[in-house]
């Protein structure tokens, strides 16, 4: 199936567009109280496996959405950070976040294949995942734009949900597949039915909605294509931390049983001359 890239990708910043106007931006004081308390968004496992890359470290967040993690890892040591994302809203939302707690970041509304220029080569650290990378269409394209953002000798650092769990029916309490994807090698796009889509049903009526695509990336797929790029590989890891609660029927001991998340830890070269 060959898919309409800038075509999928406005139909994408459309629909998060409409989340960031409803959703988002009614918990915005929410986000404004952690920041202000000194707490952060990002997980436990997040935290230990950065430690070491971000006191100093200027950063680059790749699909930002609303700049609340991105403005997590400023607090927690970064010396400066960009946020970008294709959705305007979700940058507005960024900025006034940044606003109201009197922090410095600067916010770019771009598709992520084609970053901003001044951004190019400026990060030792570029940060991404948790749930960004199904709106990857084409993910050559999205690691070669990584590796044009990290200085030399930067690190992308990706913390992404496990593709097994799109296999699983959500409203389900058992693990039962879902009757929509053929399995875990489909590599097709499919029409998004969890979240965005439950939110944008409430907002936007059914002849006007936007059709967002998203694809289901397997580790090694996205580990190839940041070899190919150029990167350099440092680390894998998985994990069974969920850090979204998309199946609120399963017992703990089930959630306990699977992989839900991984990480994974790129480097740009030196160059010869470093």
């Amino acid at each position: 199936m060959k898919v309409n890239i800038r075509q999928t990708h406005a139909e994408i910043a459309r629909g998060f567009d409409a989340i960031a106007a409803s959703k988002y931006r009614a918990e915005l004081a929410d986000r404004i109280a952690l920041l202000r308390s000194g707490e952060h968004s990002l997980l436990h496992v997040e935290v230990e496996e950065l430690r070491d890359l971000l006191p100093g470290a200027s950063i680059v967040h790749l699909q930002c959405s609303h700049g609340l993690d991105a403005l997590s890892l400023l607090t927690l040591g970064a010396s400066d950070v960009s946020g970008v994302d294709l959705s305007s809203e979700m940058i507005q939302l960024a900025t006034e976040l940044t606003q109201q707690l009197g922090l410095t970041a600067r916010w770019f509304c771009a598709d992520v294949v084609d970053p901003p220029a001044e951004l190019r080569a400026s990060a030792d650290l570029v940060y991404t995942g948790k749930g960004s990378l199904p709106w990857i269409m084409d993910l050559d394209a999205w690691a070669t734009s990584v590796h044009s953002l990290l200085k030399p000798g930067g690190r992308l650092y990706l913390f992404e949900g496990h593709p097994l769990d799109n296999l699983w029916d959500r409203e389900s309490e058992n693990l039962q597949l879902r009757a929509d994807l053929s399995g875990y090698f489909d590599s097709e796009p499919h029409e998004n039915s969890g979240f965005p889509a439950s939110a944008l049903r409430r907002v936007i009526p059914d002849t006007e909605r936007p059709v967002m695509q998203e694809k289901f990336w397997r580790p090694d797929q996205i580990m190839a294509a940041l070899a190919d790029a150029g990167l350099q590989h440092e680390m894998y890891r998985e994990h069974p931390e969920l850090f979204w609660d998309q199946f609120p029927h399963w017992s703990n001991e089930l959630r306990r049983c699977l992989p839900h998340s991984y990480s994974l830890r790129y480097r740009r070269p030196l160059d010869a001359a470093s």
